[in-house]
């Protein structure tokens, strides 16, 4: 096999990072590979003056100094260029006129004293031309469809090292929207336009275009959305807006296969009504089926005044579970009230029917409970599919009180949080916590499904699934009353697309008489799929365990 060809050495020397970076990047000789001719060489040497002053031009630079040389040898020809950048010039100045309604719009006001900040940095030519491109974005945001500059100028005083600004800018009259047309014919026209945010009167805005286009795109109803403000044709300054909707299948079935170190292989149904009625109701069903947990269950939803944000459901299902401390059988019925504040804080406030058959431990009950509650969930992340940045939080509060329907009473909280953060070197911190806590009248009639457990991949690493917490007198594990998890991970990006982890996690479930904190940790590889993450793990007991070493394996973003 032939060697693949080699480039030549080109050296800069006497620059600061940034400006130093700039002129490899403008130099043509740089590029080039030993075998390329002597001719093409020296011409591109020749020219590399012209560039290094380009590329020193554009950060301020106006007097460098450079002293090169280009060496042939046998194999390969070097050249090396040391350069004096001279003084750099500074923005002495900043001129910018709003002439039109763009004068009294706050939104101008304040992009203009952002601007005038640049006067007293050292000039660069990017940032002189991303302050015109902020304005020209602005206009057309807002609204301003006739704006432009009609001056225009960066004036450089070489001999001084001095540059000033000036920018005249007419945005003219501000647009408002005129007439909106939707075109769809399978919901009520009224319930559509609530995920209508353009309004017929007020000012023409890009930013509730997009919203708009948003809210259609995520209800589900809608499999492709057509947005046309017609800016060409603007009767006394109001821009029509035609929008056509193209309705999705109503039926969606999807299926399944997985596997979960923590539940086993698993084959996964799906089912979705997108439209039972033109008011917007839809079903879902979901069918689950593994070795330890098996569900089923199905939801009817209801978009109440705003179906951007608010929803009312009900439904059913059931449940199997058989994990090494215990066994369930359980049906539930629940009616659930959610809403999304603008925040970007999600609210579940639900009440639940619940008949569940256990055996745990020696113990053995079936028990009927009707549960009140709600949730809170709070998620940030720079990235769907691969978040560096971001944070999940998660409370929630439930509880019954005994009585003819429910024969058990008690009160159970916890809160749940994820914060991931950038580390240099191409990595990221990840870490975990979780807290819950209960207090109950008669523990031993309490399902698994209001217990605490510990162990597995989301829980304490190097013990398995639902595997740690307290133990009756045979040493059976039958759960706690109390949580706490702990995680610190570090994850390293080995490729574009592979990386590796490194973590330890510490916690238990517990009473409050008993409390023992088991440790775990271990390696980790990761892959970053087209379809989200997928983690693999090797982390080992430090505490007293059954087993020597877990492997865990799960999908998914933890935001």
């Amino acid at each position: 096999m032939a060697a693949p060809p080699a480039n030549a050495d080109v050296t800069v020397n006497g620059l600061e990072s940034e400006a130093k970076k700039n002129v490899q990047l403008t130099l043509s000789l740089a590029k080039e590979q030993c075998q390329t001719p002597e001719w093409k060489i020296r011409a591109l040497f020749n020219k590399a003056d012209d560039e290094i002053y380009e590329a020193l031009r554009a950060l301020g630079y106006y007097h460098p100094v450079t002293e090169k040389s280009l060496v042939f040898e046998p194999k390969c020809w070097q050249a090396a260029f040391t350069i004096d950048s001279g003084p750099r010039t500074i923005v002495d100045g900043v001129a910018i006129r709003l002439n039109g309604d763009a004068d009294d719009d706050p939104a101008f006001q304040k992009l203009r004293t952002e601007l005038l900040a640049e006067n007293g940095k050292p000039l660069r030519h990017d940032d002189y031309e991303k302050m015109k491109s902020r304005l020209q974005s602005l206009a057309m945001e807002r609204g301003y469809l006739q704006a432009g500059f009609s001056e225009k100028q960066l004036l450089i005083d070489k001999a001084n090292n001095k540059a000033q600004i000036k920018l005249v800018f007419d945005s003219g009259q501000r647009r408002v929207f005129g007439e909106v047309t939707v075109e769809q014919d399978v919901l009520n026209p009224d319930f559509v336009r609530e995920f209508i945010s353009v309004k017929s009167g007020d000012f023409y805005s890009s930013e509730q275009l997009a919203k708009t286009h948003t809210a259609l795109s995520k209800s589900g109803y809608f499999d492709r959305i057509g947005i046309r403000p017609d800016t060409e044709h603007t009767d006394q300054n109001r821009v029509p807006v035609s929008i056509k909707l193209y309705p999705a299948k109503i039926h969606h079935y999807g299926i399944g296969i997985g596997y979960d170190t923590d539940i086993g292989p698993l084959v996964n149904a799906a089912y979705k009504n997108r439209r039972v009625n033109r008011r917007g109701h839809f079903i879902t069903a979901n069918l689950d089926i593994a070795q330890v947990r098996s569900t089923a269950d199905a939801e009817y939803n209801i978009p109440l005044d705003d179906p951007v944000n608010d929803f009312f459901s009900f439904g059913g299902g059931f449940k199997r579970e058989e994990v090494n401390t215990y066994t369930s059988k359980s049906a539930k019925l629940s009616a659930r009230l959610k809403h999304a504040f603008d925040s970007g804080w999600k609210q579940t406030l639900f009440i639940d029917s619940l008949y569940e058959d256990f055996t745990i431990g020696t113990t053995s009950n079936q028990v009927y409970l009707l549960v009140p509650g709600g949730s809170w969930l709070r998620s940030v992340a720079d990235s769907t599919m691969r978040p560096t940045r971001g944070y999940r939080l998660e409370f929630n509060l439930a509880g019954s009180y005994k009585n003819p329907v429910s024969e058990v009473s008690f009160v159970q909280g916890s809160v749940a949080a994820v914060w991931t953060h950038p580390l240099p070197w191409r990595a990221r911190f990840i870490g975990r916590a979780e807290q819950g806590a209960t207090l109950v009248d008669q523990f031993d009639k309490l399902p698994p499904s209001y217990r605490f457990f510990a162990g597995g991949m989301n829980s304490v690493r190097g013990y398995a699934y639902r595997d740690l917490g307290p133990r009756d007198n045979l040493g059976n594990i039958i759960g706690g009353k109390l949580l706490t998890v702990v995680s610190a991970e570090y994850e390293h990006y080995l490729f574009d697309n592979w990386g590796v982890a490194a973590f330890i996690d510490g916690g238990n479930a517990y009473n409050p008489d008993n409390i023992r904190i088991k440790t775990g940790a271990g390696l980790g590889v990761r892959w970053y799929s087209p379809i989200g993450p997928v983690r693999l793990d090797f982390a080992v007991p430090l505490s007293e365990s059954d087993s020597s070493f877990q492997i865990h394996f799960a999908a998914g973003t933890r935001l």
